[in-house]
C-alpha cells in the first residue's frame, strides 16, 4: 500500500479546514442578473421565473391518426357483414386552414394533427377501413372523440409549463417552442476566463523544449468548467513578468464572471503571481486542510471573482470538483441541492490512509459486490499521477479526523460521471 500514496509530511501550520474554505467560497458567490436570451442559447441555463402557457396546446383539436373524420353516430350499428358506406367529401392535412364539413353519411379523410373538421366528432384509422376513392367502408363503431387529440389536452392558457429554477433541458425547450416563446427569461451561464501562467508550459502540439512540460490544466480546467454547465474560454498563456500578468489578468477579469488559473500559489512558487494578483483586488491566498490540493487562492481580481488552484494536475482536478464546480454552480444560479455532483456510500476494498488533520480525496474505482458498492484505489494517489483520474469512477472522502481506514470500512464517494448515476 505504500506505493500507492504520497509521503506523509507533517501538516504546514494555518491551515484553513475544508468546510470552513468551501463556505467562504460559497459566501461570496451570487448568482448572476437574470437575462431574458434567445430560446436557441437557452439551453442548460436556470429558468428565472415561471413560464405560463399564453394559449392551448393544441390550440384546436385535432386528428391523433391518419384516418378518416366522421360522425360516430353515423356508424352506430355497423359490422363486418354490414359495413357503413360514407361518402368521402374532401381531404384534412396538418396546417390546413379552410375545413370542409362532415355531414350525414360523409366522411373526410385526414392526416395525422389536422384539424377536426366541422361536423366530426371522432376519427376512425385508416387500417380499420375500406372502400374506393369516393366511398369509405367502415365495418365496426367507433365512440365519439374516438383518435380526437382536444384542444388544450396537453396545456391550458395560462397555466404554469416550467417552474423558476428549472434547469433548461431539451424536453423543456421543446415545451418553451410549443408555448411560443421566442425568448426566455434565464439566469445565464458564467462566462469562465481560464487563464495559464508560466513560461515553461507548452501547448498540446508544439515541441517541448528543455524543461518544459505541457499545458494540460488550462485545458482541463475548460473541459471541467463546461462539464459543469458554464461557457468556458482560455485566454492564452501569460509569461512570468509582473507586467504581462498585470495586463492579463486584468483582460480576463473583463471578459469572464469569474477567472480560473493554476500554480503561482504555493509556498516557494515566483512571487509575480500572488503579488499581482493582491495589486488587483483581495485575492487571498491559503491552504486549505484537503489531499491533494492544500494551496489554493480566491477572491476578487479587478472586480471579477478569481480561484487560484494548485499546479499539479491530480490537486488542480480535485480542487476544481470539490471547491469550484459548486461555486460555478452558484454563479449560474443552481440551488443548494443542485450544486454537487451525486454522492454514494460504498465499502472499502482495501485499507487506505490519509494525512492527520485534512480532508483526503482518493480516485477509486467502484464496483458491485455481494454487500453493495465496494471502492478500490485507481492505482498511486500522488498530486501528479493524472492517470488515476482517468481511471476513476469517484472520489472517496476519508474524513478530516481519521489518518486512515481499514478495508471495508464505509466511505461517501463523489460520483464524477454522468454514466454511473445508476448507483446513486
Amino acid at each position: 500500500m505504500a506505493d500507492r500514496f504520497p509521503p506523509d509530511r507533517s501538516n504546514p501550520p494555518g491551515l484553513v479546514p475544508f468546510a470552513e474554505a468551501r463556505a467562504t467560497v460559497l459566501d461570496r458567490v451570487t448568482p448572476l442578473p437574470q437575462r431574458e436570451i434567445p430560446l436557441s442559447e437557452a439551453l442548460g441555463c436556470v429558468l428565472a421565473a415561471d413560464v405560463r402557457a399564453g394559449e392551448d396546446l393544441p390550440p384546436f383539436a385535432n386528428s391523433s391518426m391518419d384516418g378518416f373524420a366522421v360522425r360516430a353516430a353515423d356508424l352506430a350499428g355497423a359490422s363486418a357483414e354490414r359495413p357503413a358506406a360514407l361518402r368521402l367529401a374532401g381531404e384534412v392535412f396538418a396546417g390546413s386552414a379552410r375545413l370542409p364539413a362532415v355531414a350525414p353519411g360523409t366522411a373526410v379523410r385526414i392526416m395525422t394533427g389536422g384539424p377536426l373538421p366541422p361536423g366530426a366528432d371522432a376519427v376512425i384509422p385508416v387500417e380499420q377501413v375500406g372502400g374506393d376513392s369516393d366511398t369509405v367502408l367502415v365495418p365496426n363503431p367507433v365512440a365519439e372523440q374516438a383518435f380526437v387529440r382536444q384542444a388544450g389536452e396537453d396545456v391550458r392558457a395560462g397555466a404554469v409549463v416550467l417552474e423558476g429554477g428549472r434547469v433548461l433541458d431539451p424536453a423543456a425547450i421543446g415545451m418553451l417552442a410549443s408555448v411560443g416563446r421566442s425568448s426566455v427569461p434565464v439566469l445565464p451561464k458564467p462566462r469562465v476566463a481560464v487563464v495559464s501562467t508560466g513560461d515553461e508550459l507548452v501547448d498540446p502540439g508544439e515541441p517541448l523544449g528543455p524543461g518544459q512540460i505541457r499545458d494540460s490544466n488550462s485545458w482541463l480546467l475548460v473541459a471541467q468548467a463546461r462539464d459543469a454547465g458554464t461557457d468556458a474560454f482560455r485566454c492564452g498563456r501569460l509569461h512570468d513578468d509582473p507586467l504581462a500578468l498585470r495586463r492579463g489578468f486584468a483582460l480576463a477579469a473583463a471578459e469572464g464572471d469569474f477567472v480560473l488559473t493554476s500554480g503561482g500559489v504555493s509556498v516557494g512558487d515566483r512571487d509575480y503571481t500572488k503579488q499581482v494578483l493582491a495589486e488587483l483586488g483581495d485575492v487571498r491566498s491559503w491552504k486549505v486542510a484537503m489531499q491533494p490540493g492544500m494551496p489554493q487562492a480566491f477572491g476578487r481580481a479587478a472586480g471579477t471573482l478569481l480561484y487560484g488552484l494548485p499546479g499539479n494536475p491530480v490537486s488542480c482536478f480535485v480542487v476544481f470538483e470539490v471547491l469550484v464546480r459548486p461555486a460555478l454552480r452558484k454563479l449560474a444560479g443552481h440551488p443548494p441541492e443542485r450544486l454537487d455532483r451525486p454522492r454514494v456510500l460504498a465499502r472499502l476494498g482495501e485499507p487506505v490512509r490519509s494525512p492527520k488533520g485534512k480532508v483526503s480525496f482518493l480516485r477509486v474505482r467502484l464496483t458491485v459486490g455481494d454487500d453493495g458498492l465496494v471502492a478500490t484505489l485507481t492505482g498511486a494517489q500522488g498530486s501528479g499521477v493524472l492517470s488515476s483520474c482517468v481511471a476513476a469512477d469517484g472520489l472517496a472522502i476519508v474524513p478530516e479526523p481519521a489518518d486512515g481506514l481499514p478495508s471495508g470500512a464505509q466511505v461517501e464517494v463523489v460520483l464524477l460521471r454522468e454514466d454511473l448515476a445508476w448507483v446513486s
